[in-house]
């Protein structure tokens, strides 16, 4: 089994989910997250909620699956990403984790 892992801006969300679904990925979790850039910005630390200009809303996709289906779904996600040029500054994030035990 592996874990699928997916990240995306809110703008994509409903691409993820059509990814999701037209690669047989019938169950899944989704929740918010909240991702900051501190590339561009150096928070003040004397000030720490000085600004939320950075903030992005985000979601993260995760389930748990076969490998066929996991790859059938990065596959997706890289030719979403690759057609997708508009997006190019906030591509989709998927990743594979190996789930080696469970309880």
């Amino acid at each position: 089994m592996k874990l699928l892992l997916i990240m995306s801006i809110e703008e994509h969300a409903s691409e993820v989910r059509k990814i999701l679904r037209d690669n047989g990925v019938a169950m899944y979790s989704e929740t918010d997250i909240h991702g900051f850039s501190t590339e561009q910005h150096k928070p003040d630390i004397s000030n720490w909620f000085a600004t939320e200009t950075f903030k992005r809303f985000s979601k993260l996709f995760f389930s748990i699956q076969n490998k066929e289906a996991v790859a059938s779904v990065l596959d997706a996600v890289k030719e979403y990403n690759q057609v997708n040029s508009e997006s190019k500054n906030y591509p989709l994030h998927a990743y594979q984790l190996n789930v080696e035990a469970s309880a």
